[in-house]
């Protein structure tokens, strides 16, 4: 269990480390930081569990091989994103843009792509296109948020902050998943933790946060089957509101000793298993390393369904996580090979290094390039780097996944560039109308 301590104690490193490399010159939108903690979020619960487990659970040492594994993916992640600010440290001073209306019109859009287009997602490659280009609404609040937090204004932090649980509690009433919208929310939530001026008040709200939210997960994960009963059964809202508000009437905090709530975290957020499970079966010979398989299914994953419909690979991972664990999954259930199974089952520790190395460059220069467009006043570019990274922000989705995603959120981003400079134009033109009425007038 000594190896587990200082694999996790590794991982954590890794995220303050990371948190204090973005705030040194603050040119970040946090969406590295955002990948970082879904990415540990997945992993150090889980091994957290083994590791203050008497023997309840089971797995403990392939566990102990997935979270070494994580540990060293996180610091070849930080790394890229420090190689990412170290290549561009240009620092672009603050230029004028409304961008309030910028962040009104990417919530309101966002959430018309999201709910009013949903009916259109089936459709191949538009729909793709629909489903990154919706995360648009994030891009709206987390703008919005840090410039009320900045201004001190709290009317106008209650309001962002309202608009950014609309999408996590619809996901839960209409879908029954928490995952999706604990995620959103995490994203957004990352740029206040960049931007804030005290960095000790950061570190210990990132600690009350993690522990309110895994409070939250396992009193869910208690409540879930009521809840997705409701959901996937059709049941009117009220229904689906009580079952929901469930696993908040007899709230448990979390409590590791518990073994209710150990066996929650081992089963949802203890993805290492499945990845020393894999390293193990690689190792006794029963199956080997892809070699760049998957990899490669990622590349042709960028040609569009609409031009390649009979592409041979799709969205999802059940199929190699049950070729490289010999697992038997059930196939209505999603099952994610997650990025750290995946670099290493290619390529074994080199795949790791490389693959998170690769990534962590990506995510943080999107990132920077992002926050800089932002700073400069050049909202119409900050699509082009915004909705590809997060895209990028799956750390339980497969290289397809990433790779189309990305591809699909550019071209979204193109659709919304195009559509802010209309507005934008639209907007400035009908401001002048007035004024040169008067003049005539005169």
């Amino acid at each position: 269990m000594t190896g587990m301590s200082v694999s996790i104690s590794i991982c954590i490193a890794s995220f303050f480390c990371l948190l204090m490399l973005l705030r040194r010159d603050q040119i970040s939108l946090g969406l590295p930081l955002a990948y970082l903690f879904l990415l540990l979020l997945n992993h150090v619960p889980g091994a957290y569990a083994h590791l203050v487990d008497d023997g309840f659970l089971s797995g403990s040492d392939e566990t102990a091989t997935g979270i070494f594994f994580t540990a060293i993916g996180s610091v070849c992640f930080v790394a890229g994103v420090w190689l990412a600010g170290s290549t561009n440290n240009n620092r672009t001073s603050q230029h004028y843009a409304d961008r309030q209306k910028f962040n009104s019109f990417c919530l309101l859009g966002g959430w018309f792509v999201v709910y009013g287009l949903s009916p259109l997602s089936k459709i191949p490659s538009l729909g793709a296109a629909i489903e990154k280009g919706g995360a648009v609404w994030m891009l709206g609040v987390m703008l919005g948020l840090r410039a009320a937090l900045q201004r001190g204004d709290v009317m106008s932090a209650a309001r962002w902050s309202s608009a950014l649980m609309v999408y996590p509690i619809l996901m839960l009433l209409l879908g029954g998943f928490l995952s999706y919208g604990a995620a959103a929310v995490i994203i957004v939530g990352a740029i206040a933790a960049v931007s804030a001026v005290r960095s000790w008040k950061v570190v210990a709200l990132a600690v009350v946060v993690t522990y309110i939210g895994l409070s939250v997960f396992v009193n869910y994960f208690a409540h879930r089957n009521e809840i997705r009963d409701a959901v996937w059964g059709g049941r009117p809202m009220e229904e689906r509101i009580d079952a929901s508000l469930g696993m908040f009437r007899d709230f448990e905090w979390l409590d590791p000793s518990n073994r209710v709530h150990q066996k929650a975290l081992h089963m949802r957020l203890n993805q290492n298993y499945f990845a020393g499970l894999a390293a193990q079966r690689i190792e006794r010979g029963r199956v080997e390393y892809l070699y760049g398989r998957s990899v490669w299914e990622g590349v042709v994953a960028l040609v569009p369904r609409a031009i390649w419909p009979e592409k041979p690979v799709v969205a999802g991972s059940p199929k190699i996580v049950r070729e490289m664990t010999g697992l038997h999954l059930d196939e209505d259930t999603s099952w994610g090979v997650g990025n750290v199974m995946e670099f290493q089952i290619n390529f074994g520790i080199p795949g790791l290094i490389g693959g998170f190395l690769m990534l962590g460059w990506l995510l943080g220069t999107l990132d920077r390039n992002a926050a800089e467009a932002e700073r400069a006043g050049r909202l119409s570019r900050v699509f082009f780097f915004f909705l590809p990274a997060v895209a990028l922000i799956q750390p339980l989705g497969s290289l397809v996944e990433l790779s189309g995603g990305a591809a699909a959120a550019l071209v979204a981003a193109y659709g919304w560039s195009w559509g802010w400079e209309r507005w934008s134009r639209r907007g400035t033109a009908l401001a002048k109308m007035p004024a040169k009425r008067t003049q005539r007038g005169r």
